[in-house]
């Protein structure tokens, strides 16, 4: 077992031994997945969640995951998670001596166990298979990994790149105190610019938080492509089939506009998050506060509830887990990106998919090329194009952020070009298109609360100099 400093043995057998008490008799549940960010079990769950992913899929130290990804808890004085090498286990606990368990599986990332569980369930959690990824470093980008820059991380056609690089990754000039992991810049499909914070690099990644959800609407519209699923007819989320239920009406699209009319907690799912809640008895619970389609609400459930609307409608769970990975992932290459769940195998597909820069640099050069890869249709045509139109009750606004389908809009904003869109994710995560320059801006960050990196800015900087 890896400890996380000399002479802390005793404190890796007080946890595993408080591992074996903290079993509880009911499932642990909280309307909406809402739950306190700062309640000790929501904490311990967090930091072992993120130590696991960071250790066993990114392959970093602990000392680092404490100074990066656990930075947000360091004032709290939890004890240091352990993590487990030979099971791939991380066990982290609160300050009531509670302990959450993270798993880690090849192919599945990691799993946050809810308290009701204990490590013997581990064998039980849900799991696919998938040959391992392909050997591409001879390949050229976006195919594989060959790229040539200069020393700078610029292209040579490119120079006055660099002085963009240096204000991204100077914590300052496109937010304070912002930490940047990873800036690509791509231009007419070819890799133009790239660089990475001190300890990440190509095959090194993070939690993309929001930007899984524009991962996922490109899910539901490959279903839609393949007939799984009807964008304009009603979410089939088999928990509201019943005579006289009125989310019925709620239809996909809704669901991509954030338009539902569901009660939530807006970005606030931390019980499913880091409480290891599943998704079905929080999002599928809850009533409907206004009539679908009549008011816009950022909501992390609407994402979950088209995606086990998917999971209804495939009828078949190893084909759900593996749909990610056959129809998108390993289509375009995205060979080092793990789409985790919950420990019943649903996708918690609104916040936690881990991946790299590059590997989202790979899915915005599909949206910039109109879902098409290689001259294979992905995504149905017409679907970026819905993606990146303004939802009806989100009226565009000049000098504001407006919203698409699972998309923001940045177009409004000072110096962005017509058209741009992006994913945003907590922390920095963006993946931004310009249709018309033909252009892919990725940005990933571990930027502290509360700091928050513009990246409408970056892109007003890259098309000056471009």
């Amino acid at each position: 077992m890896h400890n996380s400093k000399s002479g802390t043995a005793l404190t890796a057998l007080l946890l595993l031994s408080a591992a074996a008490l903290v079993a509880a008799e009911a499932p642990y549940q909280r309307p909406a997945g809402i739950a306190d960010l700062s309640e000790p079990l929501i904490v311990a769950g967090y930091r072992a969640l993120f130590t696991c992913s960071a250790h066993f899929f990114a392959g970093r130290p602990l000392e680092d995951i404490k100074k990066i990804e656990l930075v947000d808890t360091a004032g709290l004085e939890f004890p240091d998670p352990v993590i487990d090498e030979e099971r791939r286990i991380v066990f982290a606990a609160d300050t009531n001596r509670n302990v959450r368990l993270a798993a880690y599986r090849d192919t599945m990332g990691c799993t946050l166990l809810p308290p009701q569980l204990t490590e013997a369930d581990i064998p039980g959690l849900p799991y696919i298979e998938y040959a391992p990824a392909p050997d591409h470093s001879d390949v050229r980008f976006p195919e594989g990994d060959l790229v040539q820059l200069g020393t700078s991380g610029v292209s040579e056609n490119y120079p006055q790149l660099a002085t963009v690089l240096d204000k991204a990754f100077d914590g300052q000039s496109f937010g304070g105190n912002t930490v940047t992991v990873g800036v690509i810049i791509i231009k007419n499909g070819r890799l133009i610019a790239e660089r990475y914070r001190r300890g990440f690099g190509v095959h090194s990644g993070y939690r993309t938080w929001s930007t899984a959800k524009s991962l996922s609407a490109a899910l539901l519209g490959i279903a839609a492509r393949k007939g799984i699923v009807d964008f304009d007819g009603p979410a089939l989320v088999p928990e509201w089939q019943h005579d006289g239920d009125p989310r019925r009406e709620i239809t996909y699209k809704h669901l991509l506009w954030m338009s539902s009319g569901l009660y939530g907690g807006g970005n606030n799912t931390n019980a499913i998050y880091f409480g290891g809640q599943d998704v079905i008895s929080a999002a599928t619970t809850t009533r409907l506060e206004v009539e679908p389609g009549t008011r816009w609400k950022y909501s992390n459930n609407d994402t979950l509830l088209y995606l086990r609307a998917l999971r209804s409608q495939l009828d078949d769970d190893l084909a759900y887990l593996r749909f990610p990975y056959d129809e998108l992932f390993h289509r375009i290459g995205m060979y080092h990106t793990r789409m985790e769940t919950d420990y019943l195998g649903n996708f918690i597909g609104s916040s936690q998919v881990y991946t790299t820069a590059r590997d989202l640099a790979r899915f915005g050069v599909l949206l910039a090329n109109d879902g098409v890869w290689n001259d294979r249709r992905i995504l149905p045509e017409g679907w970026v194009n819905f993606s990146r139109s303004p939802a009806p009750t989100r009226p565009v606004e000049k000098g504001m952020r407006g919203y698409g389908a699972q998309f923001w809009l940045l177009d409004q904003l000072p110096g962005v070009p017509a058209g741009t869109f992006t994913s945003a994710g907590n922390k920095g995560q963006f993946v931004t298109v310009l249709p018309d320059h033909d252009i892919v801006i990725v940005r990933t960050g571990v930027d502290p609360m509360p700091a928050r990196f513009k990246q409408d800015q970056l892109v007003a900087a890259v098309i000056e100099l471009l």
